[in-house]
């Protein structure tokens, strides 16, 4: 599973859930583990798992740059979220979203070399991180210097993905999961919006099938989102979401089962399985979920 244009979405760690419900139940009979304990454990377990699954749907920068070539298509600030004041997000999750949001335009910016703009966009993420307070795992002389050169996007996305990984650790040791849900919530939003109106404007099949597998994405973002109901913000971003979700289900995805690959990883044979989705869905439910997105992003991103 692949999805265009969200560059630097690819920020948190890639975590293996190898904790099974039996192995669980083992150790609360052998060793009398309260309840509470066993429970506080769940959710945090759980934010691994679906972080993992949506980072695994993600695409490479080298991929997004070709498809995009290939496409023939031209660059437009008009996609963008503009790089405006940013005084008006008060809260922290607000900022969080904002934050993600601005990642993947300045991954659009660094696919066509606008060296420029480009650092608007990493000033306003900078001022964000620091408000944060995770501006320390950014390095932003190197990040403006590679930014820089289009050339350089391999090495950018690198330093990108190191220091969000650092970031979602902190966060999580720290107890503000949330933020993390809020920074991987403004990069897919807005990665979709880039992406549709890409489709909308250069429609192409290809490009239509990636936006069909979002539906996947969707679904592992709401169960990320859903651990944090009990936060205002987060609940209410939730319920905006719903619309679109929606018709996400109305798309059709195809799971064809591959040869498995026997690999060595950190010195553990590990089994992956190499498969192929079918997407299938009509070109009326395509332009609602363009129109959709728009939406919302526009709603949400505004306010």
């Amino acid at each position: 599973m692949r999805f265009l244009l969200s560059v630097l979405i690819s920020v948190f760690i890639v975590m293996t859930a190898c904790h099974s419900s039996g192995s669980g139940n083992k150790k609360k009979e052998s060793f009398n583990i309260p309840d509470s304990v066993l429970n506080e454990e769940k959710p945090s377990m759980l934010e691994e798992e679906v972080t993992a699954d949506i980072i695994d749907n993600l695409a490479s920068p080298v991929e997004i740059a070709g498809m995009l070539n290939k496409l023939n298509v031209p660059y437009s600030n008009q996609y963008l979220y503009p790089a405006r004041n940013i005084s008006g997000f008060n809260t922290d999750i607000q900022k969080a979203f904002a934050l993600g949001v601005y990642g993947a335009d300045l991954g659009y910016q660094a696919m066509y070399g606008q060296n420029t703009a480009i650092l608007d966009y990493i000033s306003n993420i900078k001022k964000l991180s620091e408000d944060l307070k995770v501006g320390q795992f950014f390095d932003f002389s190197t990040l403006k210097r590679l930014s820089s050169n289009k050339n350089n996007l391999d090495s950018l996305m690198f330093l990108a993905v190191r220091s969000f990984n650092d970031i979602d650790k902190y966060l999580r040791g720290k107890q503000r999961g949330e933020v993390s849900a809020m920074i991987i919530s403004g990069l897919w939003l807005e990665g979709m919006y880039l992406a549709t109106q890409v489709q909308k404007d250069y429609p192409h099949p290809e490009l239509k099938e990636r936006i069909g597998e979002q539906k996947i994405i969707m679904e592992d973002l709401f169960t990320l989102l859903g651990h944090y109901k009990n936060n205002r913000e987060v609940k209410k971003l939730n319920a905006q979401l719903i619309p679109l979700k929606n018709l996400f289900q109305q798309v059709s995805i195809t799971v064809i089962p591959g040869e498995p690959e026997t690999v060595e990883k950190d010195g553990r044979l590990v089994v992956i399985q190499h498969e192929e989705s079918k997407i299938d869905y009509s070109e009326e439910l395509l332009q609602k979920i363009i129109l959709k997105t728009k939406e919302l992003r526009n709603k949400i991103v505004n306010k």
